[in-house]
């Protein structure tokens, strides 16, 4: 026979022990919580759609007006070499 491990003496020991009291609130509070973290949740997806959604809309500006072109130059360069 061998002798009962320390470890689960002592789990023994706190089971058997007085269990702590639940407070009456516990389950509104949890409930509140939940609906705020869904509600976290919901604002953090809509905000990363819109990002999205205006992160297209800038490319497809982008590959319409094609804004990275230097401007047309309103003098010719100098000739060199005549």
């Amino acid at each position: 026979m061998s002798l009962p491990d320390r470890k689960e003496a002592e789990v023994r020991r706190m089971l058997a022990g007085p269990h702590p009291l639940v407070p009456p609130d516990l389950a509104e509070r949890a409930t509140a919580r939940g609906r705020r973290l869904l509600a976290h949740r919901r604002l953090v997806r809509r905000l990363g759609w819109l990002l999205a959604l205006l992160a297209v809309a800038a490319l497809t500006w982008a590959a319409v007006q094609h804004p990275w072109p230097p401007p047309p130059a309103h003098t010719t360069p100098p000739v060199e070499g005549w």
